[in-house]
């Protein structure tokens, strides 16, 4: 029978019109975000040299974010409203068509949901977050080369641990899909002990994704904290920087160490949603 493909490339194809609004404001918010530490650092600078400059051209930075940032939200909701909306729709009556189970169309139509979701809500994070860490490389490098080693080490240290446990977050993910497909049949049994044994295998699912996520994360701070303190003392030690320029230097940093810790949540999100379109386009009595 006939397979009903969705997946992240072919929503941001078919509607980019749509959303191309959403993108151009991110970049310009990411942007911002990127010069933030930098325009904190002038505004200390020019204080401490009783100068007002800085302090201006820092509340014009945060004034241009507030646009940017809001106007981007008012846009996207109602786009991906929209965008869910048709989608959705022809979701249903493709599985209706195939004579899907009622348990498998609820399921499958909630799972959908998470592709609006992570575009809505986590594209722009992802965005922003390749924004400021190659930006964040690039003062770096200019501040401080062994630092920015460091930096560069540590996100290749982060790629390789998540490369490891791609497979794991698939297969715990397919796990969990397959038992929630279940859900509506389960419910209509009546039966107290299936509905219980349900939820305590999806609750099981989830917890075993979260301890893998819990390793990754303990791994990749321990990293990242070696590279924040190597930082400061490296920063602080050389003696040619003021003290504006260590405050935004220790925040690019910081920024950087928060961006490679967030960035493989995002990761994870993109291999669950793969699992999901290949579930989407499996034909009926896969």
């Amino acid at each position: 029978m006939a397979s009903y493909g969705i997946s992240l490339q072919s929503l941001i194809k078919r509607f980019w019109k749509k959303t191309l609004l959403t993108w151009v404001l991110v970049v310009l918010e990411g942007a911002a975000l990127v010069a933030m530490p930098m325009a904190i650092g002038w505004a200390v600078d020019d204080l401490m040299n009783e100068s007002l400059a800085g302090i201006f051209k820092l509340a014009g930075l945060c004034l241009f974010m507030l646009f940017a940032g809001a106007g981007r939200r008012f846009y996207d909701t109602r786009a991906y409203a929209r965008i869910y909306s048709q989608v959705a729709n022809e979701l249903v009556e493709h599985e209706q068509k195939q004579d899907a189970s009622l348990s498998r169309i609820s399921a499958r139509s909630n799972l959908f949901t998470e592709f609006i979701q992570f575009l809505e809500q986590s594209i722009p994070g992802v965005i922003e977050q390749i924004i400021g860490l190659l930006g964040t490389l690039v003062i770096i490098i200019f501040v401080d080369v062994k630092v920015f080693l460091a930096c560069l080490a540590s996100a290749a240290l982060t790629v390789v641990i998540y490369g490891v446990s791609e497979k794991r977050i698939f297969s715990l993910n397919k796990g969990g899909n397959d038992e929630l497909e279940r859900q509506v049949d389960v419910f209509a049994s009546k039966d107290a002990r299936r509905v219980q044994s349900h939820f305590t295998k999806l609750m099981d699912w989830q917890i075993r994704l979260s301890d893998l996520e819990t390793l990754n994360f303990s791994l990749i701070w321990v990293i990242l904290g070696a590279v924040l303190v190597f930082s400061v003392v490296t920063v602080t030690s050389s003696g040619s920087a003021t003290f504006g320029q260590i405050v935004s230097t220790v925040m690019y940093v910081f920024g950087f160490a928060e961006g490679v810790l967030t960035f493989p949540l995002y990761y994870q999100q993109v291999v669950r949603l793969r699992e999901i379109g290949l579930r989407l386009a499996e034909p009926q009595g896969v």
